[in-house]
């Protein structure tokens, strides 16, 4: 169980360095949060989504604290910071194909809830090139993220168990 702990507090200050770091470095703010959302997935990997929702929920409190733009707090909170657990739900012997459909789904939605909120507090040009470089994006993101979790699975897990 302490094992559990320590293993899950280092994953949750690396994500909270990551956002912190979001204040310091003013370019990259997507890469950076896309950076950040990559713990969550090992959480629920090493101990199930119970742990990831736990994870998640300490993640955006501590996130609100240090994150100056609240703006991007929000982003990350509703984008970012979920999708590891979104991720895990929608791919579960599913075809490939609805688990895209879905995650595409998931993206286009809290997007429109985002953008319908925050339209009124920022300017947020939309138009047909937007949401096409959107979703193109979000499919990148995705087979990144994929990619960082066999990454994980296949080298840094042996690697980190031998610590």
């Amino acid at each position: 169980m302490s094992k559990k702990v320590a293993f899950g507090g280092i994953l949750l200050a690396l994500n909270i360095i990551l956002l912190l770091l979001i204040n310091i470095i003013p370019m990259n703010t997507l890469f950076i949060m896309g950076l950040a959302s990559l713990p969550i997935s090992i959480i629920i990997m090493e101990f199930g989504p119970k742990s990831g929702v736990i994870f998640y929920i300490g993640s955006i409190i501590l996130g609100f604290i240090v994150m100056a733009n609240k703006f991007q707090w929000i982003l990350y909170t509703t984008t970012f910071g979920i999708y590891g657990l979104i991720k895990y739900m929608v791919e579960r012997d599913l075809p490939i194909y609805i688990e895209y459909i879905l995650k595409l789904l998931f993206a286009n939605i809290i997007m429109l809830v985002l953008y319908l909120t925050l339209k009124q507090f920022i300017y947020i040009p939309v138009n047909l090139i937007t949401i096409v470089i959107f979703e193109i994006v979000f499919v990148i993101y995705d087979n990144v993220y994929s990619s960082f979790i066999d990454y994980y699975n296949d080298k840094l897990r042996k690697l980190i168990k031998n610590f």
